[in-house]
Order: structure tokens, then C-alpha cells, then sequence
């Protein structure tokens, strides 16, 4: 009954318990990647067009899968629906050294999504505008070919190691 006239029904209170569960599990998260090596980052929340456009996305697709910004008052920004962009927007104008491969980031951030406006709800999954998500993202080498498979398979293997953790079921 809150929501409604304040951000609409794609959004959520967290209050009390709720509030610091949600801290407590990126707290909980964090500190278990980095006991892993994992170097902790910050990403902007606004992007411009060419750092989407390198991962994939077409923030000027109608409908635009992204919240655009109003370009009469700030051209070509877009609000972030993943820390994974802004990674890869650090990444995509840097050099690593091939000895510092791999690299492994962890994030927290705040992910706007816009492609919620589907009209409707696959059952039990509930589709928001905006959550918060701690992400893992990898920088890899090529020299052999399976440096990106094996990377990848860590990472699953850390996701099932949280969950199990923390009591939670996973598929």
C-alpha cells in the first residue's frame, strides 16, 4: 500500500529484519570472495553508450532494455542493470599484465532494470526495477584456450559453495 504512490508495484520496502538480511547476505558474500582473492570495486551507476555497446546491450534499442538518461541534460548516459558493465567499462581501456591474469573483481551494486514492463509474471519469479546484486567478474587470459572454462567453473563452484552455506537451495 506504500509503493503504489511512491515508485509504483515493480518495487520494494525492505524494513527491520528484512533490511538487515539483505546486508548481512552482501556483507556475507563479500567477505567470503574476498578471503578468496577477490579485489573489491565500485562501479558508477551511469554509463555511457559505447561502455553497453561493448558488453552486448543497445541502450537506444527501442524499447530500450536500459533506463536512458535525458540527453538534453546529460548526453549518452544510461543507468547500469549489472556491476558487470562498469566492470567491463574499467577493463575495456586498460592493459593487464598476462602474469596479473587472472583478475577477479567483486562488486556490490545497485542494478536498474527496465525490461520489467513485460505485462506479465512467470510464476514465482517476481521482476523488479531496481536490487541490489554482488557479482563476480573474471578477466582472463587465452594463451591456452580454457583459461575463460576454467574461470567460469570456479566461479559456479564459489556460488554453490555460498548457498550451501548458507542453507539455501540451488539448481
Amino acid at each position: 500500500r506504500r509503493l503504489s504512490h511512491v515508485s509504483g508495484h515493480r518495487s520494494y520496502y525492505l524494513c527491520g529484519a528484512g533490511a538487515l538480511l539483505q546486508h548481512a547476505l552482501v556483507t556475507f558474500t563479500l567477505q567470503k570472495l574476498l578471503s578468496k582473492g577477490f579485489l573489491p570495486m565500485t562501479v558508477p551507476d551511469l554509463l555511457r553508450g559505447a561502455v553497453f555497446e561493448g558488453c552486448g546491450v543497445q541502450p537506444s534499442a527501442t524499447p530500450s532494455p536500459v533506463y536512458n538518461i535525458d540527453p538534453a541534460r546529460f548526453e549518452d548516459l544510461s543507468l547500469a542493470g549489472t556491476s558487470e558493465v562498469g566492470i567491463a567499462g574499467y577493463f575495456m581501456d586498460h592493459a593487464v599484465q598476462l602474469q596479473d591474469l587472472p583478475v577477479r573483481v567483486v562488486c556490490s551494486s545497485t542494478c536498474y532494470r527496465a525490461e520489467t514492463d513485460t505485462g506479465r509474471e512467470p510464476w514465482g519469479l517476481y521482476r523488479v526495477h531496481q536490487f541490489t546484486k554482488v557479482e563476480m567478474f573474471g578477466v582472463t587470459a587465452a594463451e591456452r584456450g580454457t583459461e575463460s572454462e576454467e574461470l567460469l567453473d570456479e566461479f559456479l563452484g564459489l556460488q554453490k559453495e555460498i548457498f550451501s552455506e548458507l542453507g539455501l537451495h540451488y539448481r
